[in-house]
């Protein structure tokens, strides 16, 4: 296929990209069992175990599409590009299941070939999960992992503001625990930038309790590598939604933000100036930050408002580019790359298997990420691929398909992976964090025991929400 021809096919694949609609007329006079704020992995996963239950319920999301943070589009006529989450890996069991119900496959990470490790402006090549940083840098970094390790495995799962010291290590940031275990300090950029590749925050925003408690709900942050991102979902990860919506598509309504959720004595009142509907119980999947557009008349608890008030979300950027094919394989380079003192972080080859496109696609994360942002997105383009040419080569420079995005520009979303909270909050109110109030319930991977910021942690706090109203 020729370039033009591919740029033409993919335009008119985003255009005709499947913008759900709403099949059912809105019963403003119906009361409604539940109504869900969200139609992302937790809501739809919530509004699909109610309604097998016979609930009446009704999920309202704000965008044209459902996904929340995965958003896949086709690319060309064979390839596709996830926009937002595209990993599952180990432990993520109730993704595959869904995979698996929705009759979709899944296909592992390629890291077949050399990755390269960039500083100071020198390329060096290595296989495998270590840099080639020096034994010292190296033993010091390891050290310190090891601490922080032991340190998650003692952080309550449950209840992580209950765990030993929790105050003191809320009051503590990532940052200065980095400084104070690791005194190179080439091991200590590194660690501080893998991290924050991790949270999406720069590390001395995100407190040491909540960096724990992020880890020890993903198993460890030194699995993440090659457990969490170990497989990809043919098609793109928003099929997973896709299903979970097929299954209750005459209760969704796209295009619907909701501005007010009124507390009644017999029932809620909620909806926006254009339309109202009224319910038992109310499930909000939504980010806490966008959860400030919504008025609740009585005003919700003063914990519960605290949370949402101090909740940041991570920022990031993910660039997908395009080529004819995945030349760098030529060279013996599994696509993927480190960079410890430039914008561009990290990248992955994320090619789709049988395709004889190459994809090479990049997470930048952070204040690096709030840098580029500033560019605009031919800045940000010419910049990218020139970090690319550096370390692949100069047929980098010359993509057939770019795309960059991030949920941070999103006005419904606010930012990714996940949120955190400002330092001292979480210690003090995460009791409140998935805690009802009244019949308004709460969901969305910030409020998982498991998997926090993940697809995984996504789902279960739906599965968990839908069991709360059942009890």
């Amino acid at each position: 296929m020729q370039r033009k021809d591919f740029i033409k096919t993919t335009l008119l694949g985003l255009a005709s990209a499947p913008f759900l609609s709403f099949s059912k007329a809105l019963k403003e006079d119906e009361l409604y069992d539940v109504v869900i704020i969200g139609a992302g992995l937790s809501g739809l996963n919530a509004a699909r175990l109610l309604a097998k239950a016979g609930k009446n319920i009704l999920v309202l999301e704000a965008q044209e599409r459902v996904g929340g943070r995965t958003w896949s589009q086709k690319i060309g006529q064979n390839d596709f590009i996830d926009i937002g989450g595209q990993w599952i890996g180990n432990g993520h069991e109730q993704m595959y299941k869904l995979v698996s119900e929705a009759g979709l496959r899944t296909f592992p990470t390629f890291t077949e070939g050399k990755n390269i490790f960039r500083l100071d402006g020198t390329n060096d090549k290595y296989k495998g999960d270590t840099p080639p940083l020096g034994m010292f840098a190296l033993l010091s970094a390891q050290k310190a992992l090891n601490r922080f390790e032991e340190a998650s495995s003692k952080i309550s799962l449950d209840a992580p503001w209950l765990s030993d010291n929790a105050y003191e290590l809320d009051n503590q940031s990532l940052g200065s625990f980095i400084d104070e275990n690791i005194t190179n300090s080439k091991a200590r950029k590194l660690v501080k930038q893998s991290l924050e590749a991790e949270l999406c925050k720069s590390v001395e925003d995100v407190s040491l309790l909540q960096a724990l408690s992020a880890a020890r709900a993903a198993g460890s942050f030194k699995e993440t590598g090659s457990g969490a991102l170990r497989d990809r979902i043919f098609g793109g990860a928003q099929g997973v939604c896709n299903f979970l919506y097929s299954q209750i598509k005459n209760s969704v309504k796209l295009n619907s933000p909701v501005s007010f959720v009124n507390q009644m004595e017999n029932h809620i009142l909620i909806g926006n100036d254009n339309f109202s509907v009224k319910t038992k119980k109310v499930i909000i999947t939504a980010p806490l930050p966008v959860v400030k557009n919504i008025k609740f008349t009585p005003a919700l608890p003063t914990e519960k408002q605290i949370l949402i008030d101090s909740m940041e979300m991570g920022t990031v950027i993910k660039c997908h580019a395009v080529y004819d094919k995945p030349f760098w394989r030529d060279a013996k380079l599994s696509g993927s790359m480190f960079c410890i003192d430039e914008l561009v972080e990290l990248s992955v080859d994320n090619s789709v298997p049988g395709s004889d496109k190459g994809i090479i696609t990049s997470l930048i994360s952070a204040d690096r990420a709030k840098s580029l942002l500033k560019l605009s997105e031919q800045e940000r383009k010419e910049f990218i691929l020139r970090t690319y040419a550096n370390l692949f080569g100069e047929q980098a420079l010359s993509p057939i398909f770019y795309n960059d995005y991030s949920f941070t520009n999103n006005p419904w979303i606010g930012g990714a992976y996940s949120g955190h909270f400002k330092n001292g909050v979480f210690s003090k109110y995460g009791e409140y964090l998935a805690k009802p109030s009244g019949n308004i319930h709460w969901a969305g991977t910030e409020t998982s025991t498991f998997f926090k910021g993940y697809m995984e942690g996504a789902v279960l706090s739906g599965e968990r929400v839908a069991k709360e109203i059942l009890m």
